[in-house]
């Protein structure tokens, strides 16, 4: 299975918060065809959210994840709702 790699910028994040970022995509990914807790996934989007803290980033990575594997952490937690 290929690595995937993503567009992070890995001098913002601490080691432990970039692979939460990377589990966070995988997450999300994997929503796309599979069901996911939605506890887990909301727990882990709260998460992700408190890393970043930057609404601008978070739109960046939401579109680098689209254009990379065709999903959306924002529809994808839309949805939950």
């Amino acid at each position: 299975m290929k690595a995937k790699n993503y567009d992070i910028d890995y001098d913002l994040y601490s080691v432990d918060e970039i692979i939460k970022i990377i589990n966070f995509f995988k997450l999300i990914e994997s929503a796309k065809t599979k069901m996911v807790d939605k506890d887990i996934l909301i727990r882990k989007y709260n998460e992700y959210r408190n890393i970043l803290n930057n609404i601008s980033l978070e739109k960046q990575y939401d579109k680098m994840l689209y254009e990379k594997c065709g999903v959306s952490i924002y529809q994808t937690i839309k949805k939950l709702h």
